[in-house]
């Protein structure tokens, strides 16, 4: 309901984004089966490898002729199918680096120097790169989620503030140096300001939002659909499942996303070992975070970043990657009950 009327009028056919999606959910269901049958094994071995191939991944939109540059970015790369995002191949290895590590270091990550600085130098490796792009957002996601997965893990609290100071003031002195990143920290803290100007879009999603009121508008009855919402059937979808679905449906949305979040990390408690554990911590953060993340960019709570919501938002890269998360974390919940039968 949200892409007919921008698939009919730029591609004269309606059904040309379900159509596309539908391509997306059949490599999708690929990725999830291959997930679930590779043993995690594989991963922890190559993660070294995998973390060096993240970052030219995420350097190959720089490359001519199949790198894209679009809103003044380089973050895609033409695959001929659709357009790949490196970035969200580059978040699972960089999970699966950090939890190979953990799994290594064990309690000598309570020591800065030989535990986490380590890891934070490889890391930082990929997330140059993506500053390079430049993506922000997904910088900042991975670094949350790697920060929580060390604590989780038993890194000091103190070393943990040192940190979020020191990236707080390398966070300020990024956007200081690109002013489309200072316009939109503008736009976040007056977003009535200039509204046919840069603070359009998110008052066009607060629009949206509001136009739903308690129950919505009924599925189809989008009225911001109609050019009025930038990126509808993508990055603020949500505003659409709250204007067609209202209050109601945004609930549902929120309670899936609460329930993913309890199963994964009910299958990390029940994991085989240190490594397993990790790694489903990592995927359901990564699955969860991000989706928090847009919704909390759609309803004004954080300046707007570029962080597709999980599972909804149209792009075939968040979605496949996505599903071959599920289906490695399927591969984990099924071997610690085979684990617990024997």
């Amino acid at each position: 309901s949200s892409s007919a009327v921008i698939g009919f009028s730029s591609f004269n056919d309606s059904y040309y984004f379900i159509k596309k999606h539908g391509l997306f959910l059949l490599i999708g269901t690929i990725f999830l089966l291959a997930g679930l049958v590779i043993p995690n094994e594989l991963y922890k071995k190559y993660a070294i490898q995998g973390l060096f191939f993240s970052t030219i991944l995420v350097l190959c939109p720089f490359l001519p002729i199949i790198g894209i540059k679009a809103g003044g970015a380089n973050r895609w790369v033409d695959i001929g199918l659709f357009n790949l995002q490196p970035v969200e191949v580059a978040k699972f290895f960089i999970i699966v680096f950090v939890s190979t590590s953990l799994a290594h270091k064990k309690e000598l990550i309570r020591d800065f120097k030989k535990g986490v600085l380590p890891i934070l130098v490889m890391v930082c490796l990929p997330i140059l790169a993506l500053l390079k792009q430049p993506d922000l957002g997904n910088a900042i996601l991975i670094l949350v989620i790697t920060l929580t997965m060390l604590f989780i893990n038993g890194m000091r609290i103190e070393q943990i503030v040192i940190l979020i100071l020191s990236g707080v003031m390398l966070l300020t002195a990024n956007i200081l140096l690109h002013s489309y990143q200072l316009q939109r920290i503008l736009s976040f803290i007056s977003p009535w300001k200039d509204p046919l100007g840069r603070n359009y879009h998110i008052i066009q999603s607060f629009i949206a939002i509001g136009s739903g009121g308690f129950f919505g508008l009924g599925l189809g009855q989008s009225k911001l659909k109609f050019f009025y919402l930038p990126l509808h059937y993508s990055d603020f979808i949500f505003s659409i499942v709250c204007e067609e679905g209202g209050f109601i449906l945004a609930l549902i949305v929120l309670g899936l996303f609460v329930g993913l979040f309890y199963k994964g990390i009910n299958i990390a408690i029940k994991s085989k070992d240190r490594f397993s554990f990790n790694l489903a911590i990592g995927l359901t953060l990564l699955l969860v975070i991000q989706a928090l993340i847009n919704i909390c960019v759609v309803i004004g709570l954080f300046p707007i970043t570029g962080i597709p919501l999980t599972f909804i938002s149209f792009g075939g890269s968040s979605f496949v990657t996505s599903m071959f998360c599920v289906g490695v974390m399927l591969n984990i919940s099924k071997f610690s009950k085979r684990k617990k039968q024997q």
